[in-house]
């Protein structure tokens, strides 16, 4: 999970470029990263809460190293040690915030494995709505793309909510049945050998 955190990373690094154009406003955004912790918490094969948090946390860090790691190849400084000390260095803050939104919604996932529950789905989708809201429109770092930014946002947090809650009322539906045939062996009096 971790490399391929880091190559998520990577990915948004390469497409963000220079940070000019739709694409580059679009690289600040920061509720897909919080979409790539819950997937990490979801994709631990225990179902710990602890686990999930820190799959969320790894996924994150990892993916912001593989970030700033391509950055210091875009953005050259010096020699290609001081720019990768450069790029880690001007992304602090955002390590610091994904060491709280990493556990968070790694443990979200782990929430949403456990008990199927369609909460931590809306919770995910509303970041995406909100950021769509209440950042796009007044932050700087959007440029003149932020009326776009936001309707991609709003639209894929919409998106991911209704998706998300059919996948999920579907795993119910497919839990059940597989409880519902596992309880019907268990309560047979004869058991699977009754027919000696």
């Amino acid at each position: 999970m971790g490399l391929v955190a880091f190559a998520v990373g990577a990915l948004d690094s390469l497409i963000k470029g220079q940070g000019t154009g739709l694409l580059g406003a679009l690289s600040q955004t920061a509720a897909p990263w919080f979409l790539l912790a819950f997937l990490a918490g979801a994709a631990t094969s225990d179902r710990r809460y602890i686990l999930g948090a820190l799959s969320g946390l790894g996924a994150t860090l990892c993916a912001l190293t593989g970030f700033y790691f391509v950055n210091s190849f875009i953005f050259a400084f010096g020699t290609w040690p001081q720019s990768l000390h450069y790029a880690l260095v001007s992304g602090k803050i955002y390590f610091e915030l994904g060491m709280v939104s990493g556990p968070l919604f790694g443990w979200c996932g782990a929430w949403w494995k456990r008990h199927l529950s369609i909460v931590p789905v809306v919770v995910l989708g509303l970041a995406f709505v909100a950021e769509a809201l209440i950042r796009a429109p007044q932050s700087t770092v959007f440029y003149q793309y932020a009326g776009k930014v936001a309707t991609i946002e709003a639209v894929t947090g919409a998106l991911w909510i209704t998706v998300a809650f059919y996948m999920t009322l579907a795993l119910r539906q497919r839990s059940g049945l597989e409880n519902a045939g596992g309880s019907s062996l268990q309560t047979s009096p004869a058991g699977p050998y009754a027919h000696r």
